[in-house]
């Protein structure tokens, strides 16, 4: 007859034993979801923050806010991308290093700068198929001097190192970042400049005032020769094509009162140059289509030697067809030849508006 108490008591323990084994395996199946929650909660989390990132940077770089442009706003956008894939890396570099900080492992801090340089390349390439934009170098620079300088600031130095001197390249890191910054006081000093000179608009006495002008098919530098305000002349070599010329796109000032714009020109060689004298304001330069009967159009021919443009503005207030051109935002001069068989070499002085008879300011 068997035991029926030990029986029962060895199903007990086996139970037991069964319940204790499901209980650790239904820790184990926690603590393991658990980590995976954690784990998936961090991918999650880096993910977001590198979708946002790129938002902002598709924000920043591919919409247009509209609003008045400037020469100063100009100069600000530029140098932006300095301080934008500054930060860019630096966000690359903390996901790289697991969201903490410091970061002291250098191979993070080189995937960073190629990442965010690789960005910077890939945002300029469909720039360049994007309305209003366009891919240029210099904001790959740029993007470049921003991701090295951050990531070489925020790389983490021993006290030996700082003793040993090693700061002097953190110091260079800041020493780049002002000098990139240098041109948005250079120009701000220009514009501040052009608008005490202004009716005057053009001399070339100033390096920096050659940043106003715009060429296409042309090689423009200042020159002594053939100046008749100051000590420099505009001396613009327009290479054959099929519009060489310069723009000046950078205007300031009111030009409702004044009666003629003027300015010199001396033609070298011994035949005439035909060009044609081109101005717009900002409703035009505004508008998706750009038609030539709104905007003022003059041919001129110059002469050989030296001679002074004059150009009624009563003639360009009423040139655009259907409107008044707005002469208190006048934002374009332009002088073009057209189908230019040949180099020509061209010298430009003095632009200035003009009031009553007199020909000088």
């Amino acid at each position: 007859m068997p035991k029926t108490g030990s029986s029962i008591t060895e199903n007990i323990s086996i139970i037991k034993g069964i319940l204790g084994l499901i209980s650790l395996v239904v820790d184990f199946l926690e603590v393991v979801t658990y980590s995976k929650l954690m784990r998936l909660r961090g991918v999650f989390f880096e993910a977001g923050v590198l979708v946002v990132l790129l938002g902002v940077l598709s924000v920043l770089l591919f919409v247009d806010f509209g609003g008045e442009s400037s020469r100063v706003a100009d100069e600000v956008f530029n140098f932006g991308h300095l301080p934008l894939f500054g930060v860019t890396a630096l966000v690359i570099l903390w996901v790289l290093g697991g969201r903490t900080w410091p970061v002291r492992d250098w191979r993070k801090y080189a995937v960073s700068f190629a990442a965010a340089l690789g960005l910077g390349v890939v945002t300029e390439v469909v720039q360049s198929y994007t309305p209003e934009r366009y891919f240029e170098l210099q904001d790959i620079v740029y993007d470049a001097l921003g991701a090295f300088t951050f990531l070489a600031l925020a790389y983490p130095s021993h006290r030996a190192s700082r003793r040993s001197g090693v700061w002097w390249w953190k110091a260079a890191c800041a020493g780049s970042i002002a000098l990139a910054a240098a041109p948005i006081a250079l120009t701000a000093l220009d514009v501040r400049r052009m608008e005490g000179a202004f009716p005057l608009l053009a001399s070339f006495e100033t390096r920096i005032e050659m940043d106003r002008w715009e060429t296409e098919g042309c090689c423009v530098s200042r020159a002594k020769e053939h100046a008749t305000h100051g000590v420099y002349a505009l001396m613009a070599r327009l290479a054959p094509g099929e519009f060489p010329g310069i723009s000046m796109r950078w205007l300031e000032g009111d030009w409702r009162g004044y009666e003629r714009l003027c300015f010199e020109a001396f033609l070298e060689g011994d035949r005439p140059l035909a060009v044609t004298v081109r101005i717009h304001d900002e409703i035009h330069g505004r508008s998706e289509v750009q038609n030539y009967s709104d905007r003022f159009n003059k041919r001129l021919v110059l002469q050989p030697g030296a001679q002074q443009i004059r150009i009624d503005l009563d003639e360009v207030r009423t040139a655009p067809q259907g409107r008044e051109m707005d002469m208190s935002r006048v934002t374009n001069i332009c002088v073009f030849a057209y189908r230019l068989g040949e180099e020509r070499v061209v010298y430009f002085d003095r632009f200035r508006l003009v009031r009553g008879s007199g020909l000088d300011i």
